[in-house]
């Protein structure tokens, strides 16, 4: 394998150069090159825009999400500054921010939680559908304040129009069709909305289906090529059992009066989708007979079969009363259910029968401050039920208070915030638990001119323990291991403290500094014990640090031609020693793009370091490089555009193995693949 020499220890000490450099050269002000366009972060409740966030933020709209949608959520936002995926095959892709996944990062859906079962367990997909979405927004580092104690690492908001918030004049639509040669899949996307002054109406469907993946080389992380053994069980090029069917659907309304806008909408989703082999093999035992011939027995082959359906009320109320500047509410009903098949016999079926609920006021005290004020709840009844069921049917409640206050001094803005939240998990035939959780951040913002900008950011942040933290026993055969929970857990206390440095003028430059000091953090650790073949992991709890930097520089070399230079690099570690598992290397990349009226280029290229700190008894992955192109093409028809896309993805045919995906040593990342699709908007 080829390796980029500035890998692995080079990496870091070229980082920290390429930082000091570039941070003398910013100190002394330029004019601004262009303009650049603003982008609103709603997932902010003063609506600010990404360079003014106390935070770092990224967000994903237009042309560019339709170029980057995947199947999952982690797969769209892998190649954002700080996030990755953690694949469970191909039919799984959660959010990684800086190292930390599932409660930790809270996955939303118009600012609501999606309420289903994701973070009880790897194998289960997020139940949001990128390819409809209109947006996505990313806020990196602990989001609590606003959106509840599982945002603890940071937030994904999947913003849809399935309840239009603006007035829809006529009727408009689009239509999308892709083909990936990776897994051959076929996808079909419509969206059709219009309305009038006082009523606007939309609708949305996707339907997607795929099959077995192509890989370079076995699935096995083992030199399968030197083992004819294995070379007999395992097809080379394909991973087995990761063909998927998925179709979802939305409708909604709103109705909109001289202050604002009350709207419903309906969704359902309908995804089948295969685990690798690998992920689910039991461990060889002697068997205690001689099996005739032709009749050994196979592994059943595990998959996930998810049906949710969803209802959704939204509302905005503006202009209330001389300090109110609006007041929205939204709520959510969530209907989930999903069954783990092996074979052809149901297995373990999730259900999650879920209310979520917020309300929210932006005031305005005057020029100088401004401010916002909520209340969220929820209620959830939460169960794994069959004989191998491992978590306990449970009464799942929260109710929190969040406050955050703004305030302008010159060339200083200053934020101040803190919240409440209550949570009590009731288990069937067990104790209750309850937790009182406390967050506060306070961060301030230096405009030094025109063009740069400093953030100082410090948060205090505290998440209960979840009801598999707590009450997991048994077997979970699609994970492939035995759970044990802690019920004598307590909360995780985050102290984040995070530098930003934005520079706008004839080069673009983000720079982000972070530590995040984690006591009682909880994770799965492998005890070495077995029981019914399978290893046991149980929760426990340990100090932490996470720390690291996200780089970006954009130099636009003409006003179409720009370059753009990245790295990123998150290091976890425990306090008493060792490793965090499954924390993504050192990456860094670099990539040339073009864009006029009509065309849209792009050139990526990405070199991985190799995993140096997998954790103790981990899989530890390879470095490797990977190059991606893409290249659209608008076509104005009057009242119709085309926009035609081909995308080619890992073109180097490298063998990617995720360091955060729990299925690195068995199903590695697709091989060479070519997608191409085209959207007609009317």
């Amino acid at each position: 394998m080829i390796k980029f020499p500035f890998m692995g220890q080079q990496l870091m000490a070229k980082q920290r150069l390429a930082t000091t450099l570039l941070l003398g050269l910013s100190l002394t002000p330029l004019p601004l090159s262009a303009a650049i366009e603003e982008v609103i972060i709603t997932a902010s409740p003063l609506a600010k825009n990404g360079d003014t966030l106390s935070q770092p933020a990224a967000v994903l709209s237009g042309d560019e999400l339709r170029r980057k949608a995947a199947s999952t959520l982690g797969d769209t936002l892998n190649d954002q500054p700080g996030m990755s995926s953690a694949s469970f095959g191909p039919g799984v892709g959660a959010p990684v921010i800086r190292g930390q996944s599932a409660n930790r990062v809270k996955v939303m859906q118009n600012q609501l939680g999606t309420m289903d079962a994701a973070s009880a367990s790897p194998d289960h997909a997020n139940s949001v559908e990128p390819l409809l979405a209109e947006r996505i927004e990313v806020l990196r580092g602990p989001a609590t304040l606003r959106f509840g104690n599982d945002a603890i690492g940071g937030v994904v908001n999947v913003i849809d129009n399935s309840i239009p918030s603006a007035r829809i004049n006529g009727v408009e639509g689009a239509i999308e069709a892709r083909y990936q040669s990776v897994n051959q899949q076929k996808v079909g996307v419509g969206m059709l909305e219009g309305g009038s002054d006082r009523l606007a109406w939309h609708l949305d469907g996707v339907w997607r289906e795929s099959q077995n993946v192509d890989i370079p080389g076995y699935a096995h992380a083992e030199e399968s090529h030197e083992s004819p053994e294995l070379e007999e069980e395992e097809h080379k090029g394909i991973i087995e059992n990761t063909d998927a069917q998925a179709d979802s659907f939305s409708a909604g309304a709103s109705w909109f009066n001289d202050t604002g806008f009350i709207g419903l909408a309906i969704s359902q989703l309908n995804n089948n989708y295969g685990i690798p082999p690998g992920g689910h093999e039991h461990e060889e035992e002697e068997p205690d007979h001689e099996e005739e011939p032709g009749h050994e027995e196979e592994e059943a082959l595990v998959r996930i079969d998810l049906t949710q359906t969803r209802y959704d009320l939204k509302g905005e109320q503006n202009n209330l009363a001389p300090w109110i500047e609006k007041l929205s509410y939204r709520l959510a009903y969530n209907d989930y259910q999903h069954i783990e098949l092996e074979g052809d016999e149901a297995g373990t079926k999730f259900q999650n029968k879920a209310w979520e609920g917020r309300a929210e006021v932006i005031h305005t005290d005057s020029g100088d401050q401004r401010g916002a004020f909520g209340i969220q709840a929820g209620t959830r009844d939460f169960a794994a039920i069959g004989d191998e069921a491992f978590i306990p049917r449970s009464d799942i409640d929260n109710l929190g208070a969040f406050v955050l206050e703004e305030f302008n001094r010159s060339n200083w803005v200053f934020e101040l915030g803190a919240r409440a939240e209550y949570n009590a998990i009731a288990p069937d035939d067990q104790s209750k638990r309850s937790f009182n959780t406390y967050s506060l951040s306070g961060a301030a913002h230096w405009h030094i001119n025109d063009a740069q900008h400093l953030t100082f950011s410090l948060a205090r942040a505290q998440r209960a323990p979840s009801v598999e933290e707590l009450f997991s026993l048994g077997a979970h055969l699609a994970e492939q291991n035995y759970v044990e929970g802690n019920a004598d857990l307590k909360p995780e206390t985050s102290l984040n403290t995070e530098i930003g440095y934005h520079y706008e003028g004839p080069v673009h430059l983000e720079l982000n500094l972070f530590n995040n000091a984690i006591d009682n953090f909880i994770y799965k650790a492998n005890t070495g014990a077995v029981i019914d073949e399978l290893p046991v992991y149980a929760y426990v709890q340990d100090a932490t640090r996470f720390y690291g930097a996200e780089i970006q520089l954009t130099l636009p070399l003409n006003s179409q031609w720009q370059l753009q230079g990245f790295v990123d690099a998150v290091r976890a570690k425990f306090d008493k020693g060792g490793d965090v598992p499954r924390i993504n290397p050192p990456r860094a990349g670099i990539s040339l793009s073009y864009e006029d009226d009509q065309w849209q280029l792009d050139m990526r290229a990405t070199a991985v370091s190799e995993q140096k700190h997998p954790g103790e008894g981990e899989f530890a992955v390879d470095g490797y490089n990977r190059l991606d192109l893409s290249a659209s093409r608008n076509l104005n028809l009057g009242e119709q555009e085309i926009l035609l896309f081909i995308k080619g993805n890992n073109l180097s045919n490298a063998e990617i193995r995720n360091a955060s995906s729990f299925l690195r040593a068995y199903a590695p990342e697709p091989g060479r693949s070519v997608e191409l699709g085209a959207r007609l908007s009317f």
